[in-house]
């Protein structure tokens, strides 16, 4: 009974190790899988050349959360298939306008916040982000309109 257990193991180990043995082994070099891995963007204007698909679609995501919106608020429609998008294309607005916001958050952060980070810096500091004045809104001025009024002109401070 014992030898049949133990014959009945052997057998078990001796599957797995084929079929590990099966996955170690491909036909491309590990080489040609990492150059492969780092797909070229097409029309990345703000956003660096060699950011990573996961990193690009986190921060996408990110976007999209802090504007309570859809990918195809920035993202116009494909001609050759309206179901998808036709991420480099600039036909929309939007997309012009998020690279603007995306610039501009890139600067606040460079100029006002990474300055005051203690050596070393880090690459990329992410102080000032999109939900800080979007809140979940495209529009950030129906909430934000009754704001000037909280500040005082300064015509009233000379009274």
């Amino acid at each position: 009974m014992t030898n049949k257990k133990w014959i009945s193991g052997l057998y078990a180990l001796a599957f797995i190790g084929m079929i590990g043995g099966l996955y170690a082994f491909t036909t491309t070099a590990i080489s040609d899988r990492l150059e492969n891995a780092q797909p070229h963007w097409e029309n990345l204007k703000v956003l660096p050349q060699d950011i990573s698909k996961d990193s690009l679609e986190h921060l996408m995501k990110g976007y999209a959360k802090s504007l309570g919106v859809r990918c195809s608020f920035c993202h116009a429609p494909r001609k050759d298939n309206p179901k998808k998008l036709d991420f480099p294309s600039d036909k929309k607005m939007h997309k012009k306008i998020a690279r603007g916001m995306i610039e501009m958050t890139n600067a606040i952060n460079a100029d006002y916040f990474r300055p005051h980070y203690p050596d070393p810096k880090p690459r990329q500091v992410t102080d000032v982000k999109c939900i800080m004045c979007h809140r979940g809104n495209p529009n950030p001025k129906r909430y934000l309109k009754g704001v000037q009024s909280l500040y005082p002109q300064a015509d009233s401070e000379k009274e």
